[in-house]
């Protein structure tokens, strides 16, 4: 039934039991995990006369970000028993890199937990998981 699943994963508690749940599901069906992580690390704000000017962040903090949650993961799904996961790490709008890759990868299954990191952020531009849902080709499993 599963082929190809995905995997999104950005540390959260959520995501940590949405990864542990597509390990399950890649080892009942026999199926490829991939990790998929969208780095998104805290701007910091220059107070610029009477205005506030977003900083953002560098490419090497993305990317030390990218590394560490990419690492958490891998160790999450090695404990489940996925030793041969892919992972993958894109920046820019999570909700968007997650249904192109899964697109790309001709992915059955995507697995997301239902809140992450962005709780606040969600609030005001909507939320990734709800994006993902609309957007993407093919099922979405959300976990809590």
């Amino acid at each position: 039934m599963f082929k190809t699943i995905i995997a999104a994963f950005d540390g959260s508690d959520h995501a940590q039991e949405a990864l542990k749940a597509a390990c399950d599901l890649t080892g009942k069906y026999g199926a490829t995990l991939h990790i998929v992580h969208t780095p998104q690390v805290a701007s910091e704000t220059m107070m610029v006369g009477y205005s506030a000017v977003p900083l953002p962040p560098s490419a090497e903090e993305l990317e030390k970000a990218g590394a560490e949650a990419i690492a958490k993961a891998t160790a999450i799904a090695g404990e489940q028993g996925v030793d041969n996961a892919v992972t993958k790490i894109q920046p820019g709008d999570p909700g968007r890199v997650i249904v192109e890759y899964a697109k790309a990868e001709n992915a059955d299954l995507i697995v997301m937990g239902r809140r992450g990191l962005g709780d606040f952020g969600s609030l005001l531009v909507g939320s990734i998981t709800h994006k993902v849902s609309q957007l993407a080709e093919c099922a979405v499993l959300t976990v809590k």
